[in-house]
């Protein structure tokens, strides 16, 4: 459907793609709007001639996309583009202009553009902005669905963990008083379920929480972050060698508990006197090429009695732990961190032979 004024009902998910195009002629318009909704029926295009006439728009419905010319009556694309993001900030924004120059596509992409397309490139059908507009879209209700799935269940934890905390909490004062009154073999199992419990609790908040994408990164200095954690976690009579003074783009309390979980369980699972390694990792470069199987990022190894290979892959998931007393969490909590930040994690062995858990992607400064 081809309207300067008229509205329809959105399917966002599954059905119709709403696309609001703005500028151009009134001629040009019309005919960038009908070569998208011929090429895929799945595009419904909206269009007005001007910026402000845009925000008028995007105040009074939805829409799954914006397509903008740079040169706007009113004011350029990326003023409109800058307008739209205080709105929104991931809402699919493409700059599609005959005007285009690299200063200009520096500008959109610094302004927050989803994408940026030489009009004069694309050829008369439109062929690829139609390509992009269901891509990008397709990205964003994925990004939004995800968001609402975490917000939910996020939710759904910390009411439970208010349900369950508030009696846990009542037994353990019972408890406390109880070992007061007198002395059972039954009362230290039963404190310590309890304490066990409120742990575990603790673990499913954060567990909950620790997986939101990390929007505003900033500098953190490996080698002092690091050694804070080293501070703040139990540690016995181990050793940290810290081999790295890079620096890392990362959201600092979330990358501290992420360190924190990583060197406890070194220590848990090394043995009270073990060497904790921490370091980065980069490709190994010749004087001809790169060896690309080598990733990017940062190791957490020791010279403990290692992990299985058949047990690797296991140890993420919730509720794996050799160890008697631990939740199970720890690593998977650690994996969520990374991949909020759009790193990953994976496990394998030391050159001692010992456990080493390497954060890959990760950008070094």
């Amino acid at each position: 459907m081809l309207s300067d004024t008229g509205y329809s009902e959105m399917d966002p998910i599954g059905g119709s793609i709403s696309v609001l195009l703005v500028g151009w002629t009134a001629d040009a318009r019309a005919s960038i709007a009908t070569a998208l909704e011929r090429t895929d029926d799945r595009l419904d295009v909206f269009t007005v001639a001007d910026a402000d006439s845009a925000l008028r728009r995007l105040e009074v419905r939805e829409y799954d996309c914006v397509v903008s010319a740079y040169e706007l009556p009113d004011r350029d694309g990326i003023d409109l583009l800058e307008s739209v993001r205080e709105r929104d900030a991931d809402l699919p924004f493409l700059l599609y202009t005959d005007t285009g120059s690299e200063a200009i596509a520096s500008r959109a992409v610094s302004a927050g553009a989803t994408g940026y397309i030489r009009a004069a490139t694309a050829g008369d059908d439109h062929a690829a902005l139609a390509d992009w507009i269901p891509t990008a879209v397709a990205s964003y209700h994925a990004r939004i669905r995800a968001q609402r799935e975490r917000e939910r269940l996020e939710r759904f934890v910390s009411v439970v963990s208010h349900d369950l905390r508030s009696p846990l909490n009542v037994a353990q004062g019972r408890l406390a008083l109880a070992r007061d009154e007198c002395e059972s073999e039954h009362l230290e199992p039963a404190a310590n379920a309890v304490d066990r419990s409120l742990t575990l609790i603790d673990d499913l908040l954060t567990l909950a929480r620790e997986g939101k994408t990390v929007t505003d990164a900033t500098e953190i200095n490996l080698r002092e972050l690091i050694e804070a954690c080293w501070d703040t976690v139990e540690t016995a009579d181990a050793t940290l060698v810290v081999e790295t003074d890079r620096t890392i783009r990362g959201d600092p309390g979330r990358v501290k508990q992420l360190f924190e979980n990583l060197i406890g369980n070194a220590v848990r699972h090394g043995g009270s006197d073990v060497t904790v390694r921490i370091g980065t990792m980069e490709p190994m470069f010749t004087s001809t090429r790169a060896d690309s199987n080598r990733p990017t990022g940062i190791y957490v190894a020791d010279d403990g009695p290692g992990i299985p290979e058949a047990e690797r892959e296991r140890v993420f998931d919730t509720g794996v732990s050799s160890d008697a007393d631990g939740t199970g969490f720890g690593l998977n909590i650690a994996r969520e961190i990374a991949r909020a930040h759009g790193w990953d994690m994976r496990v394998t062995e030391s050159e001692t032979g010992g456990a080493r858990l390497e954060i890959t992607d990760v950008d070094l400064d």
